[in-house]
């Protein structure tokens, strides 16, 4: 994996070959932009860094780019932490890499990525602790191989040609294409990696082959990419959340059975009695002083904590192919196709006091246990109590707690399609017309998802402790959970869970556009295009209750069914209970003969749709998007040697939308939406010197609102207390912004730069997502979707989308990048890049579905503050080696946390540290050391801004590459 070339650079002479050439209408360098400076031939890492920091310093936009140091070698494994080095742009890992990309404050659903051209989507799933199934408009960029790609360009301003539905970013992918390196051009690459978290190795292939014929009039390329890898991820985690103490009825009282009122009127005002089974001894209920000091406004519980470990075992594989013919001079057609498959087999494996998260419970024929029996959060005895000066419980010891233990499979593939033409076409010596038509569509298949519960109840000396230990709490459940015998399989309690799912995203899209030089300093440009995008999402589960499972099979022991797990990788407090047995999965599915979908003597493993809480996932958005432009390309010499350049135009988008979804009992229902935006976009470059440029943009932006949003039905969870729904809203109005942005740029030296960069974004309409917090009935949802144990009275989140008022982004950029030329001897060989993003936000949300009623003015969720990269290079003709460095703040990643509380969740601050070495044996075998995540940082979210309780802290290890370069 040769390490990275991010663009942020201008300055390289023209007869400096570059590693990928700028795109077809970027003017070609200008030698005296260098003040004449002699011609110097670079290679390898330097050489991707100047012709990135060409495309940069000759656009009329604000681009930054990323180009490979050569074919088939793109710098980073992953393309997102490529991105992760241009300035203004952080990612989030999942799984231990990059997967969606943050610009300027603004998340995945904000930007664009146009692959060849193209804009795509990719859905996928990532580990229970980050990313669930993508089903908005982001593009996962985990699904294809690095080394498939010739150059990344970023669009951080707009222009009137560039298609809309970006407040952030237009991320441009470009794969190899024969034109590119005429003649006859292949390399092979192999690496072996290994990973020391979970002790495993795993193969990565790539390779490629691209020939020109009929005097380069013809070309064919050829390129594909393999790889495995077993990814572990250890964690404490509490993903449900802290909540008020007396959420789901509170804990047990000093007096079991006495009424008991709540003291958060979040959770309600009227008395109920408590459901809680009296202790012996002498406090039946709970300790007086720990309960009355558990028992107060504002003092906050995790409903979830636990250990686990997230295990994935992946493998990709990518192709892509690319025809180009030049019939004449004047003619140039080029055919890109591109495919992608990605399989994951994952189990996650985990242990929690489930009945923290637990209600009232409720008698049914599957359990011959009591409803009393059954309860959770209400049968729990407090006996010891503290919290910290913010209200989170640091230190509490329970009695009568409910622990469970979890193994969940799930397999999946995404399978990614496209393919165009495109061709160009000069009209005359003044007119050039570019015609692009093709079609993508990014398949996810979940065709297996297996979930099975083991049951402790009412264990005793439970304790939770945070004090000494606030990312890695200590967990003592007071009995052996390695031990069997102290676990259950209990009908109506525990749970077998059946799913499979679908999401399909199918793009087309036509685009015709025409310019014509007016004059030396002006060139018209028209164009329109056609875009027709569908989404469907589909999904079944068992048609009976999850918790409709049967007895063991006479002779058949809890040992017999079930595995050990030991987390041990995250530095959890000693004697914490973090060793634990797990279901087998695999042998119970044989058992009892789960996966025939059919009813059998141990009971009905059948799925389905409608009338189950699955039916609301049964929806799809059709959406055809129309949008002519047209814009004047500006470029006059001014006095004192300056040179003025830009754009200005206008695009149309008119936006028709159709959407499906299910309400009640299975109730199709449609919805259908229109809306017209008109966007003007300019964009300014004074080039004040061949070596200073100055930059302003303007632009209206618009963004359309997430898939997953729009669907006028909702999907219903009541698999356990607390339920949940989701309620779509077709009727959203897309995001739309006002950006300006204006910059610097001083190109000092060939392969150097210095630039400041300051952007506003003033979000006129956003999309907020709201949860409630109600009754299952009075939520006035169906009661037929409840299971035969349902509690119509049972805890209910409900989530919905409003349109709010938004607010403003402003934040600055500061870029340096510079080859040490100037220092002696073996110094000159190295290199530096820094750059430097602080961005403030403030927006307007909602802590209510009343959009009139309470806001909390908040930053903006996925934003951080700030962030900053640094890369120290060293290249000569033989060896190059590279340490990078990433950082960014914490930032808020939900928010409010709960309906009508005016507070935060979100992620503290991370630092990344990669290296990367290669030597060239000769001149086309190249040998490489890669290490990527160096300092083994964490995964850390915390949930509230005073609070800061712990909500996820996971590690997925080092990663280190060791492999060889071929090229022929």
């Amino acid at each position: 994996m040769p390490a990275a070339a991010w663009a942020a650079d201008p300055a390289a002479p023209a007869a400096v070959p570059a590693a990928a050439p700028a795109p077809a209408d970027a003017p070609a360098p200008d030698a005296t932009a260098q003040g004449g400076a002699p011609e110097i031939v670079v290679t390898g890492f330097r050489q991707s860094l100047q012709s990135a920091i060409r495309i940069k310093q000759k656009s009329a936009e604000v681009v930054d780019a990323i180009n490979a140091q050569d074919i088939a070698a793109f710098p980073d494994a992953n393309l997102a932490d490529s991105l992760q080095r241009i300035p203004g742009i952080s990612i989030e890992r999942d799984g231990g890499e990059g997967r969606n990309i943050t610009v300027r404050g603004l998340g995945g659903d904000f930007s664009r990525t146009r692959f060849n051209g193209l804009e795509a989507i990719a859905a996928t799933t990532g580990s229970t602790l980050g990313s669930g199934i993508n089903k908005g408009r982001s593009f996962d960029y985990s699904v294809f191989a690095s080394e498939l790609f010739n150059s990344i360009v970023v669009h951080k301003t707009q222009s009137a040609e560039v298609d809309e539905g970006s407040l952030g970013a237009t991320v441009d992918l470009q794969t190899g294409r024969p034109f590119d390196h005429p003649g006859f051009q292949a390399a092979i690459s192999g690496q072996g990696a290994y990973y020391p978290m979970g002790k495993s190795a795993a193969p990565r292939l790539a390779g490629l082959i691209s020939k020109t014929f009929f005097d380069d009039r013809f070309g064919v390329l050829i390129s594909a990419a393999y790889s495995k890898r077993r990814v572990q991820e250890d964690a404490y985690s509490d993903t449900s959340l802290a909540d008020f103490s007396d959420l789901n009825n509170g804990f047990c009282p000093v007096v079991p059975g006495s009424m008991v009122t709540p003291v958060n009127p979040l959770i309600g005002t009227a008395p109920h009695a408590s459901q809680c089974i009296a202790a012996p001894g002498e406090f039946p209920g709970s300790t007086p002083d720990a309960y009355n000091k558990l028992n107060q406004p504002n003092i906050f519980v995790p409903r979830l904590p636990g250990y686990g470990r997230f295990i994935d075992r992946e493998e990709r594989l990518g192709v892509t192919a690319s025809f180009q013919a030049r019939p004449t001079d004047h003619t140039l057609i080029t055919v890109d196709l591109a495919y992608s498959r990605y399989h994951q087999n994952q189990n996650d494996l985990a242990t929690n006091p489930i009945s923290l998260n637990r209600g009232n419970g409720t008698a049914n024929a599957n359990s011959t246990l009591t409803a009393a029996q059954l309860a959770g959060r209400p049968n729990m005895k407090v006996r010891d109590f503290e919290a910290n000066d913010a209200g989170e419980m640091v230190y509490g010891v329970f009695d009568d707690t409910d622990f469970s233990v979890t193994n969940s499979k799930n397999k999946s593939t995404t399978q990614f399609y496209q393919w165009n033409i495109n061709a160009t076409q000069d009209v005359g010596s003044r007119g050039k017309l570019k015609l692009l038509y093709g079609q993508s569509a990014s398949l996810f298949n979940n065709p297996y998802s297996r979930l099975v519960t083991f049951s402790r109840f009412d264990g005793d000396n439970f304790v939770y402790d945070a004090r000494n230990s606030p990312h890695t709490p200590y967990l003592n459940y007071g009995f052996d959970a390695t031990d069997p015998n102290n676990w259950a399989f209990q009908p109506g309690y525990d749970s077998i869970r059946e799913y499979k799912a679908r999401v399909n995203n199918r793009f087309r899209d036509l685009k015709a556009d025409f310019e014509y030089q007016l004059s030396d300093a002006l060139t018209a440009k028209a164009g329109i295009t056609y875009k027709r995008f569908s989404f469907v999402s589909k999904r079944e589960q068992r048609i009976v209750d999850n918790t409709t499972i049967p007895q063991l099979p006479a002779g058949t022991s809890i040992a017999d069914i079930s595995s050990r797990v030991s987390i041990d990788d995250i530095g959890l407090p000693s004697g914490s209970t973090s060793s634990f047995i797990v279901p087998n999965i695999d042998k119970i599915m044989d058992m009892f003969g789960v996966d025939c979908g059919c009813v059998n003597q141990y009971g009905d493993w059948r799925l389905g749709s409608l009338g189950t809480g699955a039916q609301g996932d049964n929806r799809s958005v059709i959406e055809r998007d129309l949008s002519p432009y047209a814009q004047l390309d500006f470029k006059f010499d001014l006095p004192y040697g300056m040179v003025l350049r830009g754009n200005g135009g206008l695009r149309y988008a008119h936006t028709n939308q159709h959407s499906t979804g299910y309400v009640g009992n299975g109730v199709l229902t449609k919805a259908r939406r229109n809306y017209d935006d008109f966007l003007p976009a300019g964009n300014l470059a004074l080039d004040i010197t061949p070596k200073l440029t100055a930059r302003f943009a303007v632009a209206k932006v618009m963004s359309r609102p997430s898939l997953s949003y729009l669907t006028p039905g909702g999907s219903i969870s009541t698999s356990q207390v607390p339920y949940s729904a989701t309620v779509g809203n077709p009727n959203l109005d897309p995001y739309r912004a006002t950006n300006i942005d204006a910059a610097v740029e001083w190109y000092f030296q060939t392969g150097a730069m210095l630039s400041a960069a300051y952007f506003h974004k003033k979000v006129s309409n956003f999309v907020q997502q709201v949860t409630q917090t109600t009754t299952y009935s009075a939520a006035g949802l169906p009661v037929s979707l409840l299971p035969a144990s349902g509690d119509p009275n049972g805890t209910t989140n409900i989530t919905s989308y409003e349109n709010t008022k938004g607010g403003n982004i402003d934040g600055f950029e500061l870029a340096w990048q510079q080859p040490f030329t100037f220092l002696p001897g073996f110094l000159k060989h190295f290199g530096g890049i820094v750059n430097y993003t602080h961005i403030h936000s403030k927006i307007s949300y909602i802590l209510t579905t009343n959009a009139s009623g309470p806001t909390l003015i908040a930053p903006l969720i996925n934003v951080s503050p700030n962030s900053a990269n640094a890369t120290l290079y060293y290249e000569d003709a033989k060896f190059s080696a590279r340490v990078s460095l990433a950082y960014r703040d914490q930032y808020l990643r939900i928010v409010p946390v709960r309906a009508g509380l005016a507070d935060t969740a979100g992620a503290f601050s991370s630092t990344n540290v990669d290296a990367s070495m290669s030597y060239k044996l000769t001149d086309k075998l190249t040998l490489s050391v890669d290490a990527l995540n160096l300092t083994n940082q964490p995964t850390s979210y915390w949930d509230g801004e005073d609070r800061q309780d712990q909500q996820v802290y996971s590690k997925t290890g080092q990663q280190f590459f060791f492999g060889a370069r071929y090229k022929f």
